[in-house]
């Protein structure tokens, strides 16, 4: 343990930088074991005093051309960048756990005041505009978003209240969420397989 104290800082967050992108697929959670260290090491490493080292995963992990070039460098700081991949993690993992998609989930959920429906579904629905690859597969491969968006429409008890609100006679309701969930539905998945549903609840 000593010995690790006397490396110098950039060198431990090179090995931080590598522990981290060492699975591209979701939150950079090889990196835990480096931050419990100790105390030092956590706070040479840790998301508040070093925004450039969680810039760099960022980069790894999402795509960036897309608000590079309509913001530019100069108004992209790393601590944007830094706040904005633990927003995405936070949101990665609770597509995962399917926690947003159907109300009984949520309201099974302790923390769902922390990030509304509308948070995961906006921050889900930009990474699809700013996709080149990476974004699109944060989202299927590793959350799983598939799954997830096919509740929130068509679960008995899907978040929407699309379902619901058919079953009572009634349109769903017209908020941001139902048009987020919308474009959603069309980036992700097969919507000829659910053509038939549009079309029995069309007028």
């Amino acid at each position: 343990m000593s010995a690790l104290l006397t490396i110098p800082q950039e060198i431990i967050e090179h090995i931080a930088y590598f522990a981290a992108i060492g699975t591209f697929l979701g939150p950079p959670s090889s990196l835990l074991p480096l931050l419990l260290t100790n105390r030092q090491i956590n706070s040479c490493l840790s998301i508040n005093n070093n925004h450039y080292l969680y810039a760099r995963i960022f980069s790894y992990k999402f795509d960036m051309a897309a608000p590079l070039a309509r913001l530019g460098k100069d108004r992209l700081a790393s601590q944007a960048f830094a706040e904005e991949l633990k927003r995405r993690c936070v949101v990665l993992k609770r597509l995962r756990a399917r926690i947003d998609s159907t109300t009984r989930a949520r309201h099974a959920d302790e923390d769902n005041h922390k990030l509304s429906v509308h948070d995961v579904l906006f921050t889900s629905y930009i990474l699809m505009l700013e996709n080149d690859g990476k974004n699109e597969a944060q989202l299927l491969e590793y959350a799983r978003m598939k799954a997830w968006i096919r509740e929130f429409w068509f679960d008995a008890g899907g978040a929407s209240l699309a379902i619901y609100s058919v079953r009572t006679g009634n349109w769903p309701p017209n908020r941001p969420e139902t048009a987020l969930g919308m474009w959603l539905f069309w980036f992700l998945l097969d919507t000829g397989k659910f053509f038939f549903f549009f079309n029995w609840i069309s007028p």
